[in-house]
């Protein structure tokens, strides 16, 4: 037990354990769906349920991880045996259901958690991990958290004994503006995961990330190919010839996302590659666009026609498994449109991450990020990646007001759009060891992960972050 943390789990069957907080009633679809074998039954459960998962089990933990019954861990301490270890939830898609806010998962998934496991939890050594690394964003807003810190207090949970493990780097000060003192640290799944995908394309010539027949839950059967990734040789190689300016790619039509995209047709389309899919149309607001910006030729555009650059449909892509060489090294700068940029609940605003930032960063491309504030400080401090300042003017990532951060980033596209070829050429000259230091710390990072993805230093400090520190884990 020295050597591990332990898991406690409510369901233990012959075949795995069950997610905490389960309501009973899936029990019966996982049984029918994969013999309790829980990672095998969301095509199944999608289809009974006409719903995702609200819980699953990551696996992220396996390989550090002794896993007991609740009912073992009570028989233990009855017998005198006593061990600290962790009661994990693990919430699945979109925080809304895990907090009951949802038609279909209409109640707060804590409550789920049984009596002795609780009790252990209050009285015991028991501590509650909330592991959400999958996603982000959604849900962040003071009166979800409320809604947990009123659990942890009306059933006598210490705060020391709470623990959350999120994508997310600004959750531990939105925590501590409501007065609890959780411990909290961010987990970047999606840059650890991009850099093991990176990896294995750079190093294995019959690497590819969606096999034949996988699922996915969002699109179904996903598309079999190949990656494509830009070498440090090529990107040098690639210096002084001819690019277009700027690299957009759109999936979901998100207001900044549309801002950033109209902003690059008034410059012409022709001078940069962007994609859009008229499929997603359905997902446009006109009248909240056009408060910002009158122009209607463009939305016309984008509603009637698709421009689509190595993909044929964007409805069937996921974050990972798609990556193409050529649309970077056919470019200058990347424009990155994050998940999150204006946040919903500026009180409780969302520091979430996803796969986007870490694309041009693997393929050795520099980047505008249209994301949360504090962002490139936070990837600049968290991880020891470098940013472009003074090359591009980086002041916009300090700025928390949404509408002034998009300004500033727009001025900057602006300024580079301005350039001659020459100043262009120059500026990649000027940044190229910060691209070619960045690709290879990301690299770096998922270099020891080509077959399990959470073996690499992060996994080392979340480890740590659990133990309080008390034990030392080496990754081999």
């Amino acid at each position: 037990m020295n050597n591990k943390i332990i898991l406690g789990y409510d369901v233990m069957t012959y075949n795995g354990e069950q997610p905490n907080c389960l309501n009973p009633k899936f029990l019966n679809t996982i049984y029918n769906a994969s013999d309790f074998y829980f990672s095998d039954s969301l095509e199944f459960f999608a289809k009974r349920w006409n719903n995702n998962w609200v819980l699953y089990n990551s696996n992220m933990y396996n390989d550090y991880a002794e896993k007991k019954s609740i009912y073992q861990i009570v028989e233990d301490r009855k017998k005198g045996i006593k061990y600290d270890w962790f009661y994990m939830i693990e919430p699945f898609a979109s925080l809304e259901n895990f907090f009951g806010n949802d038609g279909f998962y209409n109640e707060f998934c804590l409550n789920k958690i049984s009596k002795p496991a609780l009790n252990e939890i209050s009285n015991g050594n028991g501590k509650l991990l909330i592991n959400y690394v999958c996603d982000g964003g959604t849900a962040f807003k003071v009166e979800n958290f409320e809604k947990f810190i009123k659990f942890t207090r009306d059933n006598n949970i210490p705060d020391e004994k709470v623990y959350f493990v999120f994508a997310d780097f600004k959750l531990k000060d939105n925590l501590k503006e409501l007065g609890v003192d959780y411990k909290v640290i961010d987990y970047s799944y999606n840059m650890i995961g991009k850099a093991q995908e990176f990896n294995n394309t750079l190093t294995n010539p019959n690497y590819s990330y969606w096999g034949e027949g996988s699922y996915e839950p969002q699109f179904g059967t996903i598309e079999h190919r190949k990656n494509s990734v830009v070498s440090s040789q090529e990107f040098l190689e690639r210096l002084g010839t001819e690019k277009k300016d700027f690299l957009l790619l759109n999936r979901h039509w998100k207001l900044h996302r549309l801002l950033l995209l109209s902003q690059l047709h008034k410059l012409g389309f022709e001078k940069s590659l962007v994609s859009w899919d008229k499929q997603f149309s359905f997902q446009l607001n006109e009248p909240q666009f056009l408060m910002h910006d009158d122009n209607t030729e463009f939305i016309k555009l984008i509603t009637e026609t698709s421009s689509l650059l190595d993909i044929q449909d964007l409805t069937k892509i996921a974050g990972f498994g798609f990556e193409n060489k050529d649309i970077y090294l056919n470019t200058y700068l990347s424009i990155v449109t994050e998940s999150i940029f204006f946040q919903e609940h500026t009180n409780f605003p969302s520091g979430y991450l996803s796969e986007k930032v870490w694309k041009p960063i693997g393929h050795c491309q520099p980047f505008i990020l249209a994301g949360p504030s504090k962002s490139l400080e936070h990837i600049r401090e968290r991880f020891g990646y470098k940013t472009f300042h003074p090359y591009i003017d980086e002041s916009y990532d300090n700025e928390d007001d949404d509408l002034k951060r998009l300004k500033m980033i727009q001025i900057e596209i602006e300024k580079f759009a301005n350039k001659t070829k020459e100043e262009k050429d120059e500026f990649l000259n000027n940044v190229k060891d910060i691209c070619l230091y960045n690709q290879n710390l990301f690299l770096e990072y998922g270099k020891n992960s080509y077959l399990k993805l959470h073996s690499n230093k992060e996994m080392q400090l979340i480890l740590n972050f659990l133990l309080d520190g008390k034990l030392e884990i080496r990754i081999v």
